[in-house]
C-alpha cells in the first residue's frame, strides 16, 4: 500500500498524521506501507533526509514548482509505479487524491482512499486564496475526490455532514477517525510533583493557568483569543496565561494591559508536554468558519492527555459537543464569563484516561481495518 502526500513538509502534524499512521498500519496489520511524498524543491534534501530518518520506507520526490502545476506530478508518480508493486493508495488531501484518481483511470491504481483532513473548498475560500494560487476549481477537485474514491477517511462527523450538504454524498463507504495522539502518555505524576513543576516555572498552586499551544495560522483566530484573554484576565486576578506560539503579542490588547500575567515561549516539541502539565486549561478558541466547523485539532487530544480541561469555541468539529457530553471543559460563547477554578488532581487523571481511551490509533483499529481491507 502507498500513502501519498503532496506539499506536506515534515512537522509535528506530519509526524502524527502521516509518519505515525504509516508505522501503525505496517506494524499493527503487517501491511507494508510505502510513503510517497511530493515536497517543495526549496530545502528538498534537508526535508527528504528528515522524512526518511523517521520512516525508512519512504520515497521523497521533488514536486513541480508552483502550486498551479500540481497535476504535473502525476507523470512522476506514473513513472514510479512502473517499478513498484503497490496498487492501492491512501491519498492525503484533495490534490494527492486527484493525482491518484487520474492514474486509477489509466488502470495503474486499483484502489484510492481519500484521507480528507478538512473542507477544502471552504478552506480556500476562507483562508488560503490570498496565499495559494491554484488555477483549478477546488470545488470540482473536492467533489471528484469524494465521489470517485473507493473509500474515505474523515476527521469528523461534521466533515461527513459537509460532504452531504455540499456535494450530495450519500455513501456509507467512509470512517471517521479524528486526529489522534502521537504519544499517549499515562498521567503518572503526583500532585506534589505538579506543584513543584509550577514553582519551577514561576507559578503557585493557586494560580489558574491557561495555556495556548499552536500555530499562528489565520484559522487559529488571534483576535478571538485576544478578546477572550482580555475579558477573563480583567475579571479574575488568579488567571495566568502561557502562550506557546509565535503570535505577535504586542498587538494583543490583553498583553498590553496584563503583560505581567502573560508569558510567551517557543519551545522544542519535547518540552511542550512539561508546560502543558502545569496548566489547568488548554485553549481552543476560534472564530466561526466552515473550516473550523469540520476540523479535528490535534491539540484537543494533547491537552487532555496532559491532564488539562479544554476551553473551546462552539462549533469546532465534533469536539464542542464532546466537551459538554463528557464534562471535560467549557464552551466559550461570546462575552460570557467562564468561572474557572484549579483542575483537581483527580480531574487531571480523568482527562488523561479519557484521552487514552478515545484518541489513540489502537482505539480505531476496526476502522483502520475497513480502510485497508475493504474491497472496492
Amino acid at each position: 500500500m502507498i500513502y501519498l502526500t503532496y506539499n506536506d513538509l515534515p512537522s509535528g502534524i506530519f509526524q502524527s498524521q502521516v509518519i505515525d499512521v504509516c508505522h501503525f498500519i505496517s506494524n499493527r496489520f503487517n501491511v507494508p506501507v510505502r510513503l510517497v511524498s511530493f515536497i517543495s524543491v526549496k530545502g528538498f534534501f534537508k526535508n527528504k533526509k528528515n522524512i526518511k530518518s523517521k520512516y525508512s520506507n519512504s520515497l521523497v520526490l521533488p514536486m513541480f514548482p508552483r502550486h498551479s502545476n500540481w497535476m504535473l506530478n502525476k507523470h512522476i508518480l506514473q513513472f514510479v509505479l512502473l517499478f513498484i508493486q503497490e496498487k492501492e493508495i491512501i491519498a492525503r488531501g484533495v490534490f494527492a487524491t486527484n493525482i491518484a484518481l487520474s492514474l486509477k483511470r489509466r488502470g495503474q491504481i486499483k484502489k484510492v482512499v481519500f484521507d480528507a483532513r478538512g473542507a477544502y473548498k471552504a478552506e480556500f475560500e476562507e483562508y488560503l486564496n490570498k496565499i495559494v494560487h491554484i488555477n483549478d476549481d477546488i470545488a470540482m477537485l473536492e467533489s471528484n475526490a469524494i465521489a470517485n474514491s473507493d473509500f474515505r477517511l474523515a476527521v469528523s462527523q461534521k466533515l461527513v455532514e459537509y460532504w452531504e450538504q455540499q456535494y450530495s454524498y450519500n455513501s456509507d463507504k467512509h470512517v471517521v477517525i479524528p486526529c489522534t495522539l502521537s504519544e499517549a502518555r499515562k498521567f503518572d505524576y503526583t500532585m506534589q510533583e505538579i506543584d513543584q513543576f509550577r514553582e519551577k516555572y514561576g507559578y503557585n498552586k493557586n494560580d489558574i493557568i491557561l495555556i495556548y499551544s499552536g500555530s499562528t495560522a489565520d484559522w487559529q483566530s488571534p483576535q478571538v483569543i485576544d478578546d477572550f484573554l482580555f475579558h477573563h484576565l480583567k475579571n479574575d486576578d488568579r488567571i495566568k496565561v502561557i502562550m506557546l506560539s509565535k503570535f505577535d503579542l504586542t498587538q494583543f490588547s490583553s498583553y498590553k494591559e496584563f503583560e505581567s500575567r502573560i508569558v510567551q515561549k517557543w519551545v522544542g516539541a519535547n518540552e511542550v508536554h512539561d508546560y502543558l502539565t502545569i496548566a489547568d486549561y488548554g485553549l481552543l478558541i476560534r472564530e466561526y468558519s466552515k473550516t473550523n466547523e469540520v476540523a479535528s485539532p490535534v491539540k484537543f487530544a494533547e491537552y487532555l492527555n496532559a491532564g488539562l480541561k479544554v476551553i473551546i469555541s462552539d462549533n469546532i468539529g465534533d469536539y464542542s459537543d464532546c466537551v459538554v457530553k463528557n464534562d471535560i471543559g467549557f464552551i466559550c460563547k461570546g462575552d460570557d464569563t467562564i468561572l474557572m477554578k484549579n483542575v483537581s488532581f483527580e480531574e487531571k487523571k480523568r482527562m488523561n484516561t479519557f484521552s487514552i481511551e478515545t484518541f489513540t490509533k489502537e482505539w480505531f483499529v476496526e476502522k483502520y481495518k475497513k480502510i485497508i481491507f475493504k474491497n472496492n
